[in-house]
């Protein structure tokens, strides 16, 4: 199951993917709004600039694309933001699945 969560509050647009044949886990694809609107991608999500999982234990592994980007104390404030809304996430999605 992949769907799309856009975060205006924190400005990211996020895509999820849970894996049916690892229900523990929740993957996730993360795009800041400036890089969208600097025409920095489309919808494919190899574009986008964090990356990770959430699994058993709601442990968060993050990946960021390229490496390099210019880290702002806003931008470092959001990125703490969209961690707490990932993990509510797959509290919502994930924990659901496996009581039910």
């Amino acid at each position: 199951m992949e769907y799309l969560k856009e975060y205006r509050g924190i400005d990211f647009k996020v895509s999820f993917s849970l894996n049916r044949f690892d229900p523990g886990r929740l993957s996730f694809a993360a795009q800041p709004y400036e890089r969208i609107l600097a025409g920095g991608t489309g919808e494919d999500t190899k574009d986008y600039l964090v990356y990770g999982m959430v699994d058993n234990g709601e442990t968060l592994q993050v990946g960021f694309k390229g490496f390099s980007m210019n880290m702002t104390e806003g931008f470092h404030n959001r990125l703490g933001l969209l961690y707490e809304a990932i993990l509510k996430e797959y509290r919502t999605v994930v924990m659901n699945c496996q009581e039910g």
